[in-house]
């Protein structure tokens, strides 16, 4: 007979992706020096792999776009996609890592910034 069909949908969470309303977020750990002096990374989204250009200078925990990358809605709209750039520093460093990094920050001292 004619009726109603009443469906519950659950959406089980993801391992990498996290959603927020039609929009996806992500992480991505980088170096040091690719947070420095910028990077480009292949990152998953939803539709499959993507390069994402990660700018020279960028600081921890910064969320970069990628448009139309998200969930789309019964309407048709779609969200973006967020990804989260973690900074990762190492615990333990080469007698040269330390030495470039000391001469760094020497360099940074010197200049007052």
């Amino acid at each position: 007979p004619p009726g109603d069909l009443l469906l519950t949908v659950r959406v089980q969470a993801h391992g990498s992706f996290r959603r927020k309303g039609r929009d996806v977020e992500s992480d991505v750990e980088i170096d040091i020096a690719d947070a420095a002096l910028g990077v480009k990374r292949e990152v998953e989204t939803l539709a499959g792999p993507v390069d994402l250009n990660i700018p020279a200078g960028v600081q921890p925990n910064a969320k970069l776009r990628l448009k139309g990358r998200g969930v789309k809605d019964h309407q048709g709209r779609t969200g973006d996609h967020f990804v989260r750039i973690r900074v990762k520093v190492p615990k333990e460093l080469t007698g040269k890592q330390r030495e470039l990094l000391e001469a760094f920050r020497h360099d940074e001292e010197e200049e007052g910034k």
